[in-house]
């Protein structure tokens, strides 16, 4: 069971609930004794189809380039630590420092969004 509690963290974020109470259902009736090889079959395939959606989402995403002239870009790498490391990242700068138009790129570049916050 934990290969597949692993492979939950991987797939779409809403469906990611359901498929743990799926699999603690599974649990329960494997401990029951129960059979669970159709059940079992039915949320691996779940599990493969969410993680199939992220990793489509993943390749879909443009190409990103960062205009070098922006005070946002050149402290790019620090802005992608913080988010990174951090649950809440405030980012303070002036009016037309890249903070709007940037700020997605590298989300988007760490992976964010792929599961669907």
């Amino acid at each position: 069971m934990a290969p597949l509690n692993a492979k939950i963290d991987q797939c779409l974020s809403h469906q990611v609930a359901e498929l743990r109470r799926a699999l603690a259902r599974v649990a329960r009736r494997l401990e029951q004794g129960l059979p669970v090889e159709r059940d079992l079959s039915g949320l691996e395939a779940r599990i493969a189809s969410s993680c199939a959606a992220v990793q489509a989402r993943r390749d879909s995403v443009p190409a990103i380039n960062y205009p070098d002239e922006l005070p946002v870009v050149g402290r790019r790498e620090d802005i992608a630590a913080a988010i990174r490391d951090h649950q809440v990242v405030i980012l303070a700068g002036e009016t037309g420092s890249g903070k709007t138009t940037q700020l997605p790129k590298i989300c988007l570049e760490l992976g964010l969004g792929a599961r669907g916050l």
